[in-house]
């Protein structure tokens, strides 16, 4: 072998020995990554109910609260709840003329608790009344997706503050889905003095 040949042989096998210890050993792979709640959550489909034009709203009953959080009431069967603090004589989201936005939609302060669950969850909302639009946004976790406000709960105790948008007075409803629920809970909205 020339020498040329052999100091280059001789160079590689040092560096061989330096930089990996020319172990004939497998590669070591990282584990796999453990998927996150999000890609096991599937969005069940928007189900609300439909309440023809001038019947009555079905609001649902405000519950006494005594879990975490400062409030006496909130609405609906949990595990998350929109506090009824918010709404006037506990059902009514009451739209006031600064609460209107330039687009002519309401935007209004309604917390949210949860307690007993953590994981994906995903609250979209509607009228149920007539055609208009309505959402719900949490302030400080989540996004808008799949129609609505998505989210991951990494506690079982949450405080979430949040805002409804409705586009104007009428019967509403959420709906809220988790990964082993999926509760309705309906409101009204109703103009300041109506």
């Amino acid at each position: 072998m020339p020498r040329t040949s052999r100091t280059l042989a001789s160079a590689m096998l040092l560096l061989c020995v330096t930089v990996t210890g020319c172990d004939s050993s497998a590669p070591t792979l990282p584990d796999p990554p453990v998927p996150s709640a999000s890609a096991t959550f599937t969005v069940p489909p928007l189900q609300l109910p439909e309440v023809p034009a001038g019947a009555a709203c079905p609001v649902t009953a405000v519950r006494p609260w005594s879990g975490p959080g400062q409030t006496g009431q909130v609405l609906g069967e949990g595990p998350l709840y929109p506090v009824a603090d918010y709404f006037r004589g506990d059902t009514e989201l009451e739209l006031r003329p600064d609460d209107r936005q330039p687009d002519g939609s309401y935007v209004k302060k309604v917390r949210w608790i949860g307690v007993g669950y953590s994981g994906p969850v995903l609250v979209r909302a509607a009228r149920i009344d007539a055609p208009g639009s309505a959402g719900v946004t949490f302030s400080y976790t989540g996004e808008e997706r799949d129609g609505g406000h998505y989210a991951e709960l990494t506690r079982e105790t949450n405080d979430l503050p949040a805002t409804t948008t409705v586009a104007g007075p009428g019967c509403y409803a959420y709906q809220v889905d988790g990964t082993s629920f999926s509760r309705t809970i309906v409101f009204r909205a109703v103009s300041s003095g109506g």
